[in-house]
């Protein structure tokens, strides 16, 4: 497919009176064949957008005080059993006020919808049937025919597209697809007893919210039901609803299947917010009825009542699919539909499972239409909720979990890549180590007393390993039990409690929890892992010197003590505007910059500004440290100058990251 696309570039070249530059990268990607036929015309598409609405011409681009010559990069690779492909090009990018503009103009959406619409959003539109920001109808462009037909072309393949763009930077276009469209791997749902396939290109994570936390966690905004996932709100859609199904639920007391008589996700809303007042009074008084009604209690009780969500993507937007049980992973012969079915639009196809009953695979993007789902960006509650997370500040994801029932235990979930659930009878101790198999290999597993002055892991047949990868290998922590997986503003004491493998201790909802330093326990038990490291790290002869700004005490100290063990010299700063007047100070002698994002003060963007855009500092690397890590947030990043984004606590990752610039 890609080698017919320089020749198409040369001859746009021409008829355009531009001068461009095609980069091919990843010819030898193989995919296939269905899908190759089914790529070509969405990729000539989107290279000729490339090559006419993005690249400008030579006079124009020597004004801007850019290369005469435009460039664009086709790039293919293998990632997570996908195939990327992106078109980037370094063009005048994309007005997203003129796309809006454009799409009330042609009375694609409503001047309500106008104003709602995030960036990213409003990005999207470009993909509506009719849509066109040509000032003129060309042969190349104009016709509002083509990124609709792009979008169609490739949600039929079960691939998704993305674009971002940076005015007068350029745009990149991410394209995701499956390997095949003959076998996928698919995550197997079900809801009001019948079974259903969701293509694992489009989920992003699974949530289970206990029984007792329902009517906390999940809110009205308006007439839909969100739950709010780090910080953001994501809308909910009970798939039994989008299919029309009875409502059901599994007694617990029976495992029967029985009909659900609830209307909502939760039985009551835990707070109300746009609704109209006397609606609300009503919905009161209704739910109050329900309520009373009700015999033996709320059948939330139950462990079994827990809601399982699968977050699900289709392009830039994402939404909650709220389904009965989840079954295991698969990978699935796929089966088209007939013809007397394809007005199904729910419906991707479907599958024969091993029983040899039929699964229907799950459209995601077609359920979300069918749901009618609106952004929810902009509503009050999203601010409300918005604002929460900045005075949240470096809110950071922890993994809670106990090693016996009187011990609490947090690490990091940046730094955990796997949970397994293992019997007691699958450890073996050989060599003076336990291990277990895992994965076709022998993976090395312990517990927490045996570095840290802690209880004994208590016994029990069935054990929970937490597996981190450390040092460029694998290991394996026994837990006696995962509580949960929260995102909390971290307030440490780094003083009391603190002693090898434990950093320091938090109150967590209400009990002491002991925070681990998984580099540190590992260093202990295996220490011949990081020599090697160390070896090609900085000589003593040539003393490095960073400065680090880091408004919280413990953050600080971790970070401090990490570096200042592998031989750095560290100037430490309280927040940006401290750490600008020592680097001036020390304006000989600093070599790199590692510097959180929320501080007060100055915050560490506008540190970066600073550095970058005055001369005797520009040529300083800037490393930001941070619990923010999001697309956007990295986009935020980079506007600033900064060199890389890393996650606090991760110190492997931090110290490679230093290493590399460095070098």
């Amino acid at each position: 497919v890609f080698n017919k696309f320089p020749r198409v570039v040369r001859d746009m070249a021409f008829d355009l009176g531009k001068e461009m530059e095609l980069s091919l990268e990843g010819k030898e990607v193989e995919l296939d064949k269905t899908i190759i036929e089914g790529i070509s015309d969405p990729l000539t598409h989107l290279v000729r957008n490339a090559a006419d609405h993005g690249i400008e011409k030579p006079d124009e681009r020597k004004k801007l005080g850019k290369n005469p010559k435009g460039k664009i990069l086709l790039r293919a690779f293998h990632e997570a059993g996908q195939v990327n492909i992106e078109i980037i090009d370094d063009g005048k990018g994309l007005d997203v006020n003129k796309i809006k503009e454009k799409a009330l103009a042609k009375n694609l959406i409503t001047e309500e919808e106008t104003n709602a619409f995030s960036d990213k959003e409003a990005l999207n539109l470009i993909f509506l049937p009719g849509f066109s920001t040509a000032a003129k109808v060309t042969d190349v462009s104009g016709r509002g025919v083509g990124m609709d037909v792009v979008k169609t072309n490739l949600d039929r393949l079960g691939g998704t597209v993305e674009v971002s763009t940076k005015k007068g930077k350029g745009t990149e276009v991410k394209i995701r697809l499956p390997l095949t469209l003959a076998i996928i791997p698919s995550l197997i749902i079900s809801t009001a007893g019948e079974r259903y396939a969701i293509p694992q290109v489009n989920m992003a994570e699974l949530l289970r919210i206990k029984a007792s936390e329902v009517k906390d966690k999940i809110e009205k905004v308006g007439n839909a039901e969100v739950v709010r996932l780090r910080g953001r709100l994501l809308p909910l859609v009970r798939l039994k609803d989008v299919l029309e199904d009875e409502p059901h639920f599994i007694d617990p007391e029976t495992g029967r299947l029985r009909m659900d008589r609830r209307k909502n996700i939760a039985d009551r809303r835990s707070r109300r917010s746009e609704v109209d007042e006397e609606k609300g009074q009503e919905k009161e008084k209704e739910e109050k009825e329900f309520e009373d009604q009700r015999k033996g209690g709320d059948r939330r009780y139950h462990a079994a009542s827990a809601v399982n969500i699968v977050v699900v993507s289709t392009g830039n937007f994402q939404y909650g699919l709220v389904v009965d049980t989840l079954h295991d992973s698969e990978e699935i012969v796929v089966k088209p539909l007939g013809r007397h079915l394809k007005k199904c639009e729910g419906y991707a196809g479907a599958t024969i499972m091993g029983d040899g009953r039929v699964a229907l695979i799950l459209d995601v993007g077609n359920i979300a239409k069918m749901a009618q789902l609106n952004s929810l960006e902009n509503t009050k509650r999203a601010k409300e909720v918005a604002e929460e997370k900045i005075k949240s500040q470096d809110t950071q994801s922890f993994l809670i979990f106990m090693n016996s029932q009187d011990e609490q235990f947090a690490v990091p979930l940046s730094l955990v890549n796997r949970i397994e659930r293992i019997k007691i009878d699958d450890i073996e101790e050989i060599g003076g180590r336990r291990i277990i198999q895992y994965r076709g290999k022998s993976l090395p597993v312990f517990s927490i007393n045996e570095v840290a002055n802690v209880k004994p892991l208590e016994q029990r047949d069935i054990l929970e390993v937490i597996i981190f990868k450390i040092g460029g290998n694998e290991i394996g922590l026994l837990t006696w039990q995962i509580v949960d997986a929260i995102d909390i503003y971290l307030k440490a004491d780094d003083t009391i409690l603190r002693q090898t493998g434990i950093m320091g201790s938090s109150i967590i909802e209400g009990r002491t929890t002991l925070i681990i330093d998984i580099f540190d326990m590992v260093e202990n038990l295996f220490p011949e892992w990081f020599t090697q490291r160390k070896k090609n790290n900085v000589s003593d002869e040539e003393s490095i010197t960073i400065l680090l700004a880091e408004d919280s005490t413990f953050f600080r100290g971790q970070v401090k003590k990490s570096l200042e063990d592998e031989g750095y010299s560290i100037i430490e700063a309280e927040d940006g505007s401290i750490a600008w007047d020592l680097l001036k100070e020390n304006k000989d002698s600093v070599s790199l910059v590692v510097t959180d994002i929320e501080m007060p003060n100055l915050d560490g963007l506008g540190l970066t500004q600073k550095i970058k855009t005055d001369e005797k500092f520009s040529h300083l690397p800037v490393i930001a440290l941070t619990t923010l890590a999001s697309d956007e947030d990295i986009l935020r990043g980079k506007d600033a100058g900064v060199d890389d984004y890393q996650i606090k606590l991760d110190k492997e990752k931090l110290l490679a990251s230093i290493s590399s610039i460095l070098q």
